[in-house]
């Protein structure tokens, strides 16, 4: 099995062995010819930009996000920053020493505990209402959640990182409502549970955390209003208090805060408001950590379109 350390390439270097197609759009250069601008991860999850150039109408049929492929390619530098173009690539075959599983990027936590850490969370709330509705709605999307990522690209993107990031979350959540006693604890977990309980709805995810594209419903509606739909038909189903089932809504509704992120109203009492902080805290550190981690110590990452554009510093004094 001939292994590559993405971490480890440098310019001019020649590659042959196995990466996994992280993520794959097909574009059209200046003189019309379709290539493939690809993200190419390695056995330790350090990615790297690809790009295939002439790809024809199979190629793209085949060479699909969450594939496992053998390349043969040259690094080479763009823009201060690294790339390889593929030469020539396959499919894995029954031939090849190689395992997807050993490819694909998992939460960092055990995913059954981190689910029944949710269920005990929920068993423990004192509003009879919110214990059957949060309930059912978490134990129905139990399967997805053992799996689905969090974000195509983004945060969390990743096999269960829609689960880890919901548990992160309610880890923060419950370190700090202590601290504000005014706040309704319960209430606020259970906007934590729910708010991106859409995103199993609005994405395709194969049971490797690959999302191909986009539902229908999620090209449509998008998360946020499907969760909302989805917290409407569970609460009309068990006869939830209505006003417990607004509350909830509108949490979901205001958690991205802004209309340009999807959220039309702003949070209007406070667990909807540390709802937000909360979901911006842990993606954010998220999306922090895995930029600085593929970027050298003393060095600049690319622009990063989830953090407003800004360039991550790597602090050489870091781990």
């Amino acid at each position: 099995m001939q292994n590559i350390d993405l971490s480890k390439v440098k310019k001019g270097d020649n590659l042959l062995g196995y990466l996994f197609i992280k993520s794959q759009t097909v574009k059209t250069s200046a003189n019309g010819s379709r290539y493939f601008n690809m993200t190419l991860t390695d056995r330790n999850f350090n990615g790297i930009n690809a790009k295939m150039w002439d790809v024809k109408p199979v190629d793209e049929d085949e060479f699909v996000e969450g594939t496992l492929v053998k390349i043969k390619a040259k690094v080479q530098e763009y823009n201060n920053s690294l790339q390889i173009i593929v030469n020539r690539m396959r499919l894995t075959n029954e031939g090849d020493d190689v395992n997807i599983n050993d490819f694909v990027e998992s939460a960092p936590a055990d995913i059954q505990s981190m689910y029944n850490d949710l269920i005990d969370t929920i068993n423990d709330f004192k509003n009879s209402d919110l214990k059957k509705l949060v309930g059912a709605m978490i134990q129905d999307k139990r399967e997805a959640l053992m799996y689905f990522p969090a974000a195509k690209r983004m945060h969390h993107a990743y096999k269960g990182g829609l689960l880890f990031h919901t548990w992160s979350m309610l880890r923060d959540a419950k370190a700090l409502a202590p601290l504000y006693p005014f706040l309704d604890a319960d209430l606020l977990y259970a906007g934590v549970m729910l708010h991106d309980l859409g995103k199993s709805v609005e994405m395709l995810s194969d049971p490797n955390g690959s999302v191909s594209d986009y539902s229908k419903e999620g090209k449509l509606l998008g998360h946020i209003i499907t969760g909302v739909v989805a917290i409407d038909e569970y609460g009309r189903k068990l006869g939830t208090d209505p006003e417990l089932v607004l509350q909830l809504k509108h949490m979901v509704l205001s958690h991205h805060y802004e209309p340009e992120y999807g959220s039309p109203t702003k949070p209007m009492f406070a667990e909807a408001e540390m709802l937000h902080y909360l979901d911006v805290i842990d993606a954010r550190m998220n999306t922090m950590e895995k930029i600085q981690a593929n970027t050298k110590p003393g060095g600049f990452s690319e622009k990063v379109w989830g953090l407003e554009g800004i360039q991550v510093y790597h602090r050489p004094d870091d781990k």
